[in-house]
């Protein structure tokens, strides 16, 4: 992970079976210089009647990570890593410190 915001579905997912994509998310100003102290928390909603795509939504909050309680399947990391997110699951070390200080772990 890198300096920058990072994204963190709000119920840990980043879809859901019966509603697709999550739309509410922690959003995380982390910068790994300063010993990875978390800067700012926030929240962010994504309306998809405004941005019909979530990595487009992203793009325009300054996002280009999202970390994740459980990684998403292959297809979908893929999609978000082709539009320039990277997707972090609970096997990084980095990721889950930054999910049990949001208590999500």
């Amino acid at each position: 992970m890198t300096t920058g915001k990072i994204a963190i579905p709000y119920y840990g997912t980043l879809s859901h079976p019966n509603s697709g994509f999550e739309r509410v998310f922690f959003i995380l100003e982390h910068d790994e210089q300063n010993q990875g102290k978390q800067h700012q928390v926030s929240m962010g909603i994504w309306d998809a009647t405004q941005t019909p795509l979530l990595p487009a939504w992203l793009h325009q909050n300054g996002i280009k990570q999202i970390v994740c309680s459980s990684a998403p399947d292959r297809s979908l990391m893929e999609t978000m890593l082709k539009a320039g997110i990277r997707v972090f699951g609970e096997s990084s070390e980095k990721a889950r410190k930054i999910l049990k200080s949001l208590c999500l772990i």
